[in-house]
């Protein structure tokens, strides 16, 4: 409502100095012959003065309207990402169930679950990040432990909670044991 009642204020003051500036225009362009050279020469000044101040109120303008749009953009994706983090441990908890699963029918109906919430995040550019062998990057891995293995050292040889990114930002941090 703020802003709507801003953007009025600045139309209506864009208004009045563009009809200022007309009427200083038709008083320095009228044929009164009173008039002296130097009083024309002041108001074609005033009437250039206020072309200005329109013309920069209207750059103004425009750059109001375009850092409310990027505003706007940046705090949907930031609304999207708070929505997915906070259903990613449901995600979590359904990995857990399939594990702890015996009967194997509904092991599966819990995978079907599984790959539909998959797939509705995958819509939101949200992927799973894969760790599993991978060398250990500080700024997409959260190191808990460290195991001796001489063969995967630096490495990352368990994953202990899953991490997501979306659009290239890491959402969640996978939980991973390094070898040494």
């Amino acid at each position: 409502m703020a802003e709507k009642k801003k953007k009025n204020q600045k139309q209506d003051s864009s208004e009045e100095i563009k009809e200022e500036a007309a009427e200083v225009v038709k008083e320095a362009l009228s044929d009164k012959p009173a008039e002296k050279a130097e009083e024309k020469d002041k108001t074609a000044d005033a009437a250039q003065e206020l072309f200005a101040q329109y013309v920069r109120l209207q750059a103004d303008f425009e750059n109001y309207k375009k850092r409310n749009r990027e505003t706007a953009k940046v705090m949907y994706e930031e609304g999207v990402a708070d929505v997915i983090e906070g259903i990613l441990p449901t995600l979590d908890n359904l990995d857990m169930a399939i594990i702890s699963q015996k009967d194997e029918s509904f092991k599966q109906g819990l995978e079907l679950v599984k790959k539909a919430f998959l797939d509705a995040l995958a819509k939101f550019s949200v992927e799973e990040i894969d760790a599993l062998g991978k060398e250990f990057d500080p700024n997409v891995h959260e190191a808990v432990m460290n195991r001796d293995d001489p063969d995967n050292a630096g490495k990352v040889v368990e994953v202990l909670k899953k991490g997501y990114i979306r659009n290239g930002k890491v959402l969640r941090h996978p939980l991973v044991v390094v070898g040494q």
